[in-house]
């Protein structure tokens, strides 16, 4: 029980498995949704959107996060308009916004000084740097966005899958792309803080696949993402504490130890899965 219970003695690690449980709720409920509509890319935008609103922030000597989301809202924001644009691809309008506000700052962090540690931290994260303030604000995005996906579920789900339906049904599946970019805009500038952008993509990435490996229905992949976030934000807290090494790169690395032990195992897909049915001369599933 000591070895559970020893790195919760102190308020940094407390703090940040705090932090993490949140995130792995806000990675599994939203990443289902950037699977399943292929917006890994978007994510990966998101995360380097978020630095002239933090360089500003920094200069000013305001709040890293508060700036993040406002670059961060304000690129999706600017995503939506661009890809509305006569000719303009969702990949291209994602790629001239992504570009152009990292340029940005860029210039920014020349013009206004060196990028302190706070800032520099944006790339590797600072998971046991969680302030209170920091967890009190994940916690009202956790409560929004979470807010958000209940209230717009019926919606989120038919766009997702099936958009001309949509459509068809009068549920404006444009609005809801432009909700689902400022939310997701959210989560990437929270989880950024945690892991970095460098790795911000897997927290919402691998649990949701690993969900999907074992479930069919929506709603009970999103129960197992979310369950498989919180795993590998955990385990990669006992893993960070122990062998001492940094707490981003291990939450990653449980996630992705997770995904490849659920693939080995899955029902459907699997290694195990494909040989049970081979021996029993069945066709593989395609």
């Amino acid at each position: 029980m000591t070895w559970l219970t020893d790195p919760w003695a102190t308020e940094l690690v407390t703090r940040a498995g705090l932090e993490l449980v949140l995130l792995g709720i806000l990675g599994g409920a939203l990443g289902v949704f950037v699977v399943v509509r292929g917006l890994p890319f978007t994510v990966e935008a998101f995360s380097h959107t978020v630095l002239p609103g933090a360089v500003i922030a920094s200069a000013l000597g305001g709040s890293i996060l508060l700036g993040g989301v406002v670059a961060g809202v304000a690129a999706a924001i600017g995503i939506a308009l661009a890809s509305r644009a006569a000719h303009t691809a969702d990949e291209t309008a994602i790629g001239v916004v992504f570009t152009g506000m990292f340029a940005l700052g860029v210039l920014l962090a020349y013009v206004l000084g060196p990028l302190d540690r706070d800032l520099s931290s944006l790339l590797f994260g600072d998971l046991l740097g969680v302030s209170r303030g920091d967890l009190v604000a994940s916690t009202a995005i956790a409560v929004l966005v979470l807010g958000t996906l209940v209230a717009l579920r019926r919606p989120l789900i038919a766009g997702s899958f099936d958009r001309d339906s949509a459509e068809a049904a009068g549920l404006r599946p444009g609005a809801i792309d432009v909700i689902l970019l400022c939310v997701l805009a959210l989560v990437v500038v929270v989880s950024i803080r945690a892991v970095g952008t460098v790795l911000v993509l897997a927290l919402l990435i691998t649990p949701a696949a690993s969900g999907r490996l074992l479930a069919r229905r929506i709603g009970t992949t999103i129960a197992a993402a979310m369950a498989f976030g919180v795993a590998s934000g955990l385990g990669g807290l006992y893993l960070s504490f122990y062998a001492d090494v940094a707490a981003g790169g291990a939450v990653v690395l449980v996630a992705t130890g997770l995904f490849a032990i659920t693939w080995f195992a899955s029902p459907r897909s699997g290694p195990l899965a494909m040989a049970r049915r081979h021996r029993a001369g069945r066709p593989v599933p395609r």
